[in-house]
Order: structure tokens, then C-alpha cells, then sequence
């Protein structure tokens, strides 16, 4: 009974340590993208986006999470005067979403803070037009609708450097404050998807040309991370 106790309070004990070990944090960045490959041949222009985790740091160098991803990757408008209405704007946009795991490794724990990052996930890709009214005093949406859209999964990593702005301190309340500094190279699977141009009307009837490729993207990513 006494050697029960003991291992029992020795797992207690050891349970405590490690959830006072585990450092929560948040993070959100702006990312510019650029495809590459057979995907940067097609689209042929950098997207723009955010990209933001919550991830827990196993003490002393490990943390791992979940993200969040968007980007839109081009735009196009084109002008309508519908008969006997005013003019109205056609705006078709090119977006990537998705989600994703991953694992980082920091082996440095002071004020700059090296590391390296994997990553698995998947992107949804897809067109979306809007009719607009021009009237700058009266910019209502006059329909939506979703042109063309696909799923690809990628895996992928990159590194990057968090320089510390504000030191934790648990006693006092206060969470700390990183720059976050970071390039990551995804290899995707294989989607098709549309790009600027590739939406085209014959007559009333738009008609589709879809590129179909690998999906792989460099990005570079400028942030905050927040631990708590």
C-alpha cells in the first residue's frame, strides 16, 4: 500500500511538472507567396495572405500545433452596363485556404531564438466572382458565386528566428512578445484551379480553362508570436 502511494505521488508530481513545463502560444504573420514550379508557371504573380498557429512548447526546445492559412493570388474586374441599369463591376478573385500540423524545434531559448519547422496539411483553392454596382456612395454586392474549386494536400518546412520584444513573467501576468522571422517551402499535391485570365464569355456563357499542376509555394512570413 505504501509503494502505492509513493508511485501515485510520484505520478502527480510528475504530471504537475510537466503541465507547469508546457508554454502556451499564439501567432499571426503576413505572408507573401510565391508558386513555383509548374504552379508559378501558370500563376505567374506572388500572392498575399495571413497565417497565424496556436501551438503548445514542450520545454525545453519542442512545440508543436495547428495553423491556419489564406492567400488570395490574383484579381481581375471587368465593366458591365446591363440594359436600361447603371454600370456594374465584375470582380473575379483567385483565393488558397487550408490548414495544417506542425512540429518546430528551437534549440536556443534566449532572447533570439533560431529554429525549424515541419509541416503537413491541405489547401482548398478557388475562384469567386462578384457583381458590384460603381456607385462609390452606394458598393453593394448584386450576387456572388463560386466558379471553380479544388483540394490539395502538401507537406513541407522551412526555419526562421523569433527575437524576443517582451519577457514573460507568470508572476507579474505578463505574456511574452516575439518578432516572428520566417521562410517555408510546401510541396503540393496536384489541383486544378483557375487563374487571372482564365475565365472568358462567349456571349453571355463564361467559359473555363482551368490549369491543372503540382501546387508548391515558397512563402515569406512576417509576425508576432505570443506565449502565456
Amino acid at each position: 500500500m505504501n509503494t502505492l502511494r509513493a508511485v501515485t505521488l510520484l505520478a502527480l508530481i510528475t504530471v504537475a511538472a510537466n503541465a507547469r513545463a508546457v508554454e502556451t502560444e499564439a501567432g499571426v504573420r503576413f505572408v507573401v507567396g510565391a508558386p513555383v514550379g509548374e504552379f508559378g508557371d501558370a500563376v505567374d504573380n506572388e500572392g498575399f495572405g495571413l497565417d497565424g498557429h496556436l501551438g503548445l512548447r514542450l520545454r525545453p526546445s519542442l512545440t508543436v500545433g495547428l495553423g491556419l492559412q489564406a492567400m488570395i493570388y490574383g484579381s481581375e474586374t471587368r465593366s458591365y452596363r446591363l440594359p436600361l441599369v447603371e454600370e456594374f463591376d465584375l470582380n473575379t478573385s483567385n483565393y488558397l485556404a487550408g490548414s495544417f500540423l506542425f512540429a518546430q524545434w528551437r534549440p536556443l531559448t534566449g532572447a533570439v531564438q533560431p529554429y525549424v519547422e515541419a509541416r503537413v496539411g491541405f489547401n482548398y483553392l478557388w475562384t469567386e466572382s462578384k457583381l458590384e454596382d460603381q456607385d462609390w456612395w452606394d458598393d453593394d454586392e448584386v450576387a456572388r458565386k463560386t466558379n471553380y474549386d479544388d483540394f490539395a494536400t502538401y507537406w513541407g518546412g522551412g526555419g526562421g528566428l523569433l527575437i524576443r520584444l517582451v519577457t514573460a513573467d507568470r508572476a507579474e501576468s505578463r505574456h511574452g512578445v516575439f518578432l516572428d522571422l520566417k521562410a517555408t517551402y510546401q510541396q503540393g499535391a496536384e489541383a486544378e484551379y483557375l487563374t487571372e485570365g482564365d475565365i472568358t464569355f462567349v456571349g453571355d456563357v463564361p467559359v473555363f480553362s482551368p490549369s491543372q499542376s503540382r501546387t508548391d509555394m515558397a512563402s515569406y512570413q512576417l509576425g508576432v508570436v505570443v506565449t502565456f
